[in-house]
């Protein structure tokens, strides 16, 4: 299936004091995580086509500006529908993908699977297990507080991320409570041929620090910066260290 892809330019020539070779940059390839979308990446897109880079912007199925078909939606799907999407761009590979918590588990997987099209992955609160209690909090979400919250429209006044999580079709999240329970990059650490750049946060609940850590030391070819205050969303709270970060795993 064909997602929503945005593409951006860049807007002007590249800060010279970065020292840059313009021609070789890679392009920046952006996926979200559960109930967010496209949209979460505005912050990191001006920063990097200020800095001479192009960005493609996914949504995936039933997020964002991307359609929700209904169907039986697992990892494999989500992949089979990034890779479809990027071979029906003008996406110039290898690309560096920047993954957060659901986008960074496709990203991660993805580079397993097809390495000539990556040349880094940057995985934002990589999930290195899914754990029990928070798939069983989403599972009671989704079940006693989605639907009223959706029908009632109370979220229209909310911040970004919780009203977006309440936008998301209801099938897209269902699916993804129902099918990534198995996740585990702790048990088998990604074999990846280029550089993994971990970040996360330190008191993320969803992906605990302590599982970036562990992927850390079992992955030869990684990087790890730990946000000290962080939560799950440290992109949103902390945008320049989190967008040097980025410019410092390009480099």
């Amino acid at each position: 299936m064909l997602l929503s892809l945005q593409k951006f330019d860049p807007v002007q020539s590249p800060n010279q004091g970065l020292e840059l070779d313009t021609s070789s940059l890679p392009d920046l390839i952006f996926i979200h995580g559960t109930g967010s979308a496209g949209e979460m990446w505005q912050g990191q897109v001006r920063f990097f086509t200020n800095h001479g880079y192009r960005c493609y912007v996914v949504d995936l199925r039933g997020h964002g500006l991307s359609h929700e078909p209904e169907e039986p939606t697992d990892l494999d799907v989500h992949i089979s529908d990034v890779l479809e999407t990027l071979e029906n761009s003008d996406i110039k590979f290898p690309a560096a993908f920047v993954g957060h918590s659901l986008g960074a588990i496709i990203s991660v997987t993805l580079a397993e699977q097809r390495p000539e099209l990556f040349a880094a992955v940057l995985a934002a609160g990589l999930p290195g297990r899914v754990l029990k209690p928070v798939s069983y909090v989403f599972k009671l979400f989704m079940l006693y507080m989605y639907d009223y919250i959706k029908r009632s429209n109370v979220h229209k006044n909310w911040a970004w991320r919780p009203r977006t999580l309440i936008d998301t079709n209801r099938h897209a999240l269902d699916q993804i409570v129902l099918n990534f329970e198995a996740v585990d990059f702790v048990g088998r650490a990604p074999q990846l041929a280029c550089t993994l750049h971990l970040a996360a946060g330190r008191f993320d609940p969803v992906a605990p620090c302590h599982y970036a850590v562990k992927i850390h030391k079992q992955v030869p070819n990684s990087t790890l910066k730990v946000f000290s205050l962080g939560g799950h969303n440290f992109m949103d709270t902390f945008p320049e260290s989190f967008n040097q970060w980025i410019l410092d795993g390009l480099r």
